[in-house]
């Protein structure tokens, strides 16, 4: 039967068409054969038209044995139908902003900020006048707007992750995670930290010293020279020292893994002031997640100084240059506001 109006056709209609065009049959006899419109016929012949060559066994020893004929391939026009359909749908928001381009590809190239950071931080800022949202942004990204900036480039592709149900080998050296109050868990009070260590190249003894703040998210970072308990401890002391007597409201509690390095509780807690200084508590053994901001925010620090760095040739001024990237980045939690402003608002309520 045939059909009113033009169409598209699917793959399987153009290798038919291409058989009966190929066999010889009349447009209007193809048309009713696939029930098409006769312009439909025309209109999808053209878009697929090519030239081919063709072995002349008449003329097979001749100069000229090969003939040009005129030919439909399905191929070219399902690959023409596939580039007119993705010019479909709403234009691009970016239109010819330039400087939204250049923005966001010396942020994410050279600042190492995630393109969703990107797009919050020109929202709540206003730096451009185009404005998208995240989803858009790494649409952008995925059909090639950007010409310096790839999927594959991206920070945190997919992962496989594994998990391991928690055994207790040992019992913590002192409070267990389960006594932590409530308020804690609930990220609604500031003033609690998690703290962890970073390794080094394998076989060298510098690793770095982290503690994050778990409702701002803001990082501090030392280079430590080993990896020992006592060390530890001294450098608690020196944060100590650093904040004097506004350390017990700023460093009210401190989470920490069951490693070695951790093991001396008294000595974390003890102020050099005497008394308590803080309240240290001890996770689950292969429970990471309960430390979850410090080894979200341990990755960042990666990305920097990846896995393998040796930290023995790596200045302090570095190690300061990286803290301040991490507390600099703009978070989504916290309407891409950086970490160092909400520490910092925190901060001098004390």
């Amino acid at each position: 039967m045939k059909q009113k109006g033009t169409k598209n056709l699917t793959y399987t209609q153009r290798l038919q068409l291409e058989t009966l065009f190929n066999a010889g049959l009349h447009k209007k006899q193809i048309a009713k054969q696939l029930g098409l419109c006769l312009a439909t016929v025309y209109n999808e012949l053209k878009r697929g038209k090519c030239t081919q060559k063709k072995i002349s066994y008449t003329d097979y020893w001749g100069e000229n044995h090969y003939k040009t004929v005129t030919a439909y391939s399905p191929n070219i026009a399902q690959d023409k139908y596939r580039i007119n359909m993705s010019a479909c749908g709403a234009p691009l928001k970016v239109g010819n902003d330039y400087d939204f381009v250049r923005y966001v590809e010396k942020r994410v190239t050279k600042d190492k900020i995630s393109p969703c950071a990107v797009a919050g931080e020109i929202k709540r800022n206003r730096l451009c006048k185009t404005i998208v949202s995240k989803t858009t942004m790494y649409r952008y990204i995925s059909i090639g707007l950007f010409m310096n900036i790839h999927m594959r480039d991206l920070p945190f592709g997919s992962r496989v992750k594994h998990y391991r149900k928690a055994v207790a080998k040992r019992a913590p050296k002192g409070t267990s995670i389960e006594k932590r109050p409530a308020e804690i868990i609930a990220r609604n009070s500031f003033g609690h930290w998690e703290m962890d260590c970073v390794i080094g190249k394998q076989g060298t003894r510098e690793t770095l010293l982290t503690f994050t703040e778990r409702l701002t998210r803001y990082e501090i970072v030392y280079k430590m020279p080993d990896h020992k308990t006592a060390t530890v401890v001294h450098f608690v002391n020196k944060l100590e020292k650093q904040y004097g007597k506004h350390f017990r409201k700023v460093f009210k509690s401190i989470t920490v893994d069951n490693g070695v390095e951790f093991s001396d509780f008294n000595g974390l807690e003890k102020s050099i002031y005497g008394g308590k200084r803080t309240s240290v508590y001890y996770c689950h053994p292969y429970c990471s997640c309960e430390r979850g901001s410090n080894e979200r925010l341990n990755r960042e620090i990666r990305r920097l100084l990846p896995k393998g760095t040796d930290f023995s040739k790596v200045n302090d001024r570095k190690i300061k240059a990286v803290e301040t990237w991490v507390n600099a980045y703009p978070r989504e939690i916290f309407g891409y506001a950086t970490s160092a402003e909400m520490f910092t608002t925190h901060l001098q309520t004390i």
